[in-house]
């Protein structure tokens, strides 16, 4: 059943009324909004009746009672995974340096990388009525997307380039970085080697930066090794405990690509704990370039990542977008390789050219 009559001028199209949520439950406005309110008056089976007309129409309620009469409540939001890693705090205040200047307030909701808890998140931010939302990354119910178009909401998902997701998005390509940092240590001589990531199943990032590793070593002949391949949570010891059990391989990598610094620095750590020398013994690639990467020693070379940019242009894009009611446009960010002193040629690439040296010198 559609509806010509909207809530407001910015609502997407068919946006239904409390009282025709009342009509097709066949209840009262009174018991529709005790149901929105989450009143325990409320029969279950009623409820359910007119919760299935509410999630039918992707209707939100009102959260916001002083911005009913322009529909204008100059908030965005932004929901990012955690605050744990520096990088996304670097692109939120890009963000909110941005909406400041162009008058309005961020919202700021962090998922912890549940997907439940990220629907609950804009489910929120749309009771506030925000103009605006800034995503991580595309793999979340189709559901929620149509949430926020019906009700007039434009987002822009920033954190994972991708072709074909058919949403706004303002970011950079994570296979195509991934396969930078690899190709680093295959040019170096490196054959064995090893990976730390994020959690794939919870990371649409994460399984990008693993299948660019495996799709770029089979490239070259070079076969995987699924024991040398971790998923771990953004945190210091994680990269600490899956570097020593990659140690303690009896065909130890001599090469690491880790697809986060924090990891990395607790990868560095304990290779230099274990006796090992950066990068004589072992090579190690990070991904993000933290502040922390050039102050470690030895100095970390690593992936540099546009956060700044990205949450800058993310933002101009989105509000651009509210203003003039336009279609926002994609934008694909370029990443770098800052090689730095933790990686160097593999023992036996090294081996190689000093046999060919000696041979030329005969």
């Amino acid at each position: 059943m559609g509806f010509k009559r909207l809530r407001s001028s910015r609502r997407g199209p068919g946006v239904i009324t409390v009282r025709e949520i009342a009509r097709e439950s066949g209840v009262s406005t009174a018991t529709v909004s005790r149901v929105l309110s989450r009143s325990e008056v409320v029969s279950e089976h009623t409820r359910a009746r007119v919760m299935a007309v509410v999630n039918r129409h992707h209707y939100v309620p009102h959260g916001l009672a002083g911005s009913l009469a322009s529909r204008r409540s100059r908030q965005i939001g932004i929901i990012i995974p955690t605050i744990a890693n520096s990088i996304y705090a670097s692109c939120t205040q890009a963000v909110n340096r941005v909406a400041q200047q162009a008058g309005y307030t961020v919202l700021v909701g962090i998922s912890e990388f549940s997907p439940e808890y990220e629907a609950e998140l804009i489910r929120r931010f749309l009771e506030r009525r925000v103009e605006g939302l800034i995503l991580t990354g595309v793999a979340r119910a189709h559901e929620l997307y149509q949430k926020m178009e019906h009700n007039g909401v434009r987002f822009v998902i920033t954190w994972k380039y991708s072709n074909d997701c058919g949403w706004p998005v303002v970011s950079f390509d994570n296979y195509k970085a991934s396969a930078m940092a690899v190709e680093h240590l295959i040019g170096l001589g490196h054959r064995r080697i090893g990976l730390i990531c994020g959690r794939s199943d919870l990371n649409d990032r994460a399984l990008d930066r693993r299948r660019s590793f495996e799709d770029t070593l089979r490239s070259h002949g070079i076969a995987p090794d699924p024991e040398l391949i971790f998923e771990r949570d953004f945190e210091f010891d994680e990269g600490r405990d899956a570097t020593r059990r990659m140690l303690r391989h009896k065909l130890p990598p001599t090469a690491l690509f880790i697809a986060n610094d924090i990891q990395a620095v607790g990868a560095l750590i304990e290779c230099r704990e274990s006796g090992l020398s950066i990068p004589a013994d072992i090579s190690i690639v990070g991904f993000d370039d933290l502040p922390i990467a050039q102050y470690v020693n030895p100095q970390l070379t690593t992936v540099r990542v546009p956060s700044e940019e990205m949450g800058r242009l993310a933002t101009e894009t989105l509000i651009a977008g509210i203003r003039r009611r336009a279609p926002l446009k994609s934008i694909e960010l370029s990443t770098s390789l800052i090689v730095r002193n933790s990686t160097g040629p593999a023992k036996n690439a090294r081996r190689r050219g000093s046999k060919r040296a000696q041979g030329s010198g005969k």
